[in-house]
């Protein structure tokens, strides 16, 4: 029996330890493992909330980030898909990455187990576009 394709991915996480690349090269397995659990430890700490800055509305069957200041300078339409749609709304509120994982598993599948890994890089590309931001403490 053939194996089930899949889709690649490129999952693009946050290092947030203090560890630069070139000290995580001489790291042990074990060693390497362990850092990269703080690091996640870490990163789930954290309290992201959508930007204010960006209004949804749902046009016909699209649902479009709409920007209401300058703040958000991008020439281009913002559309997202339902699960996007579904992430936007949950940090529309401000939320840590494991009290929405915690929502999306309830309310959808995860067949192929990469729903922990999709919600995380969700978070970083809209924080790099300034969609989501952390909260600070």
């Amino acid at each position: 029996m053939k194996r089930i394709y899949r889709k690649p991915k490129l999952y693009i996480l946050p290092n947030m330890g203090s560890l630069s690349n070139a000290q995580l090269i001489p790291l042990s397995d074990n060693e390497f493992a362990l850092y990269m659990q703080k690091s996640k430890e870490i990163e789930y700490a954290k309290v992201y909330k959508s930007n204010p800055n960006l209004i949804m509305r749902k046009v016909g069957d699209e649902c479009v980030l709409v920007p209401t200041n300058f703040e958000i300078d991008i020439n281009a339409l913002i559309t997202l898909n339902p699960t996007a749609e579904f992430l936007w709304k949950q940090f529309e509120t401000p939320s840590t990455i494991p009290q929405v994982l915690a929502k999306a598993r309830a309310a959808h599948d995860d067949e192929d187990g990469s729903m922990e890994n999709e919600i995380r890089c969700f978070v970083n590309d809209y924080i790099q576009y300034n969609f989501i931001t952390e909260e600070k403490s």
